[in-house]
């Protein structure tokens, strides 16, 4: 009869904590002024407080036509808002315009753009439409502007 061995085999695991710390990433070109990590998203342009200053708009329709190279913005011949849209490809049937949202609140019609002042805007993010409908939904299509005011930021 030959006898049963069992051999016994032992597993050594070496476990090892990692630990990472993130800090806020700044990156300055020439020049320019510091783009920070959230700046840097594909899809998203920021435009500051003090870029609105410098742009010496007036209102936020004016500073997006100055500042927002991914908008087609165009005026009736008094002056006023009359079509927004994003540049490139578009639809004769659906709705071009981007969604407005300003202080989290959407707004029912972009033409409102010119009612607000650029002095009283912290920052206005442009989401293009892949990141438009990521955030805001299947209506964000044609992009998103989310306008956030000074006395707004105080309210979050």
């Amino acid at each position: 009869m030959a006898a049963n061995r069992s051999s016994h085999a032992s597993l050594v695991v070496a476990i090892s904590a990692a630990v990472s710390v993130t800090a806020a990433v700044s990156v300055t070109a020439c020049a320019s002024r510091p783009y920070h990590r959230a700046d840097t998203r594909p899809g998203v342009q920021i435009i500051t407080s003090e870029q609105i200053a410098r742009s010496g708009a007036s209102t936020a329709w004016d500073v997006l036509k100055r500042e927002a190279p991914t908008l087609t913005l165009r005026d009736t011949r008094g002056g006023r808002p009359a079509s927004a849209g994003r540049r490139g490809r578009s639809s004769i049937v659906l709705q071009d315009a981007p969604l407005v949202v300003l202080d989290g609140v959407r707004l029912t019609d972009f033409r409102a753009l010119d009612g607000i002042p650029a002095a009283t805007i912290l920052t206005i993010s442009v989401y293009n439409g892949i990141e438009g409908t990521t955030y805001y939904g299947t209506n964000a299509v044609s992009g998103v502007i989310v306008i956030q005011t000074k006395d707004g930021a105080d309210r979050e």
